[in-house]
């Protein structure tokens, strides 16, 4: 089958005023959407993207090589869902609402590194400002992920995931009544799901919002 690409970018973006995050840009020449799919775009046969009625024109004045897909979900969970359906046997997702600064590799790339896992976690260290925001999970010494929690106060768990490689058609697994996908990961662990780790290197930034937005630029200056 098939590898395919799914970038969910159907919010509100109420956080940032409602101006879509995706097309925020991270240099002279791209948005934050575009840098996900030229990267997607070297490793999968086909990129999809799910966005909202409103929001096509833009996404498509960014003249890329996606299917865009018109979606209004209230998961992230059900867009992918929707997108993939049941029998995709690899699914890379990614989210376009963050960034990784100072990335030298293929952050999507960097996941096929783990070729024998049900489900593989693009990680990253998980900062203070973002403990208890974000999905921290626990890894071992054979990057095996052995314990997750999702946006729990106070964990102590060092690392955060951020892209996931869906493999061995885990992908139809996706409760679309979730919020995400991560809420799920204890309970694929639990399931004996095999799910590993990789570290694609660089630093995990969170745009989603104007907080958010303003570190980075702060860093990229």
């Amino acid at each position: 089958m098939a590898t395919i690409g799914v970038l969910p970018a159907s919010g509100r973006a109420s956080r940032i005023g409602g101006i879509p995050k995706f097309c925020l840009p991270i240099s002279d020449e791209r948005s934050l959407l575009q840098w996900h799919v030229e990267q997607m775009l070297e490793i999968c046969d086909e990129v999809r993207v799910a966005t909202r009625p409103e929001w096509i024109p833009i996404i498509k004045n960014m003249d890329m090589n996606i299917k865009l897909i018109v979606r209004e979900p209230s998961t992230m969970s059900d867009a992918i869902k929707h997108m993939v359906g049941e029998y995709n046997d690899t699914v890379v997702v990614g989210m376009p609402d963050t960034y990784i600064l100072d990335s030298k590799k293929n952050i999507y790339k960097e996941l096929f590194k783990e070729d024998k896992a049900d489900l593989v976690l693009g990680v990253w260290e998980c900062t203070e400002e973002l403990k208890g925001r974000v999905g921290q999970v626990l890894v071992n010494a054979d990057n095996k992920v052995v314990e997750s929690k999702d946006k729990v106060d106070n964990c102590d768990f060092k690392d955060m995931w951020g892209i996931m490689l869906f493999q061995k058609n885990m992908i139809r697994y996706i409760n679309p009544d979730l919020d995400h996908p991560g809420k799920q990961i204890q309970e694929w662990i639990d399931d004996r799901a095999i799910i590993k780790a990789v570290r694609p290197g660089g630093k995990y930034m969170d745009i989603g919002t104007l907080r958010g937005l303003k570190n980075l630029y702060k860093e990229m200056e």
